[in-house]
């Protein structure tokens, strides 16, 4: 058993590796104030005519086609406000209406940092869930069997072992209930 725990163990660890040190660096900055649109490059552009409903996707292709920007993936969205975006998470164009006639286009593209963010985030697409929620499970089985190897295995200073996960309880206990009031 302990055994088949040592290499559970070392195997998801190091697969998992680059998720964590991910999840682990943008937690960080995140927790720091950088968020999903630090380093992001946003230019604003005022489209003055009218645009028919239903009409919003060619309006904007020609718009962009002729003034030479980058255009954006299929993928359309709309807002609580009506906004409709197109693209992804690391490249989008937003256009929202400001007036009787006059439209406001957004377009966004976000550095390496803000992608790394909005994966963390579980704001892009869904292929990355999948590790992030296989990570999530692996945590659970590499302290499982952290545990099965140290706890049951090493009966030297199983004292000090016992009293150090009783602190860990302690310290998140007190400084979450600290951090809620």
């Amino acid at each position: 058993m302990t055994k088949f725990c040592r290499n559970l163990h070392i195997y998801l660890s190091l697969f998992f590796l680059p998720v964590a040190l991910m999840y682990a660096l943008t937690g960080v900055l995140y927790i720091a104030g950088v968020n999903q649109d630090w380093g992001a490059t946003k230019q604003t552009y005022l489209i003055n005519q009218n645009i028919p409903n239903g009409e919003e996707k060619t309006i904007v292709w020609e718009y962009l086609k002729s003034n030479q920007i980058a255009l954006p993936s299929e993928k359309v969205s709309k807002n609580k406000q009506g906004n409709l975006t197109f693209g992804g998470t690391h490249y989008s164009v937003s256009l929202s209406k400001k007036g009787e006639e006059s439209y406001e286009l957004t377009t966004l593209k976000r550095s390496f940092i803000g992608d790394m963010i909005m994966l963390h985030k579980a704001k892009a697409l869904w292929y990355f869930n999948i590790l992030a929620i296989g990570f999530g499970i692996t945590m659970g089985l590499l302290y499982l069997s952290g545990l099965i190897i140290t706890l049951f295995n090493s009966k030297k200073n199983r004292n000090i072992q016992y009293f150090t996960i009783f602190l860990g309880f302690l310290a998140s206990l007190v400084l979450g209930i600290l951090s809620l009031s």
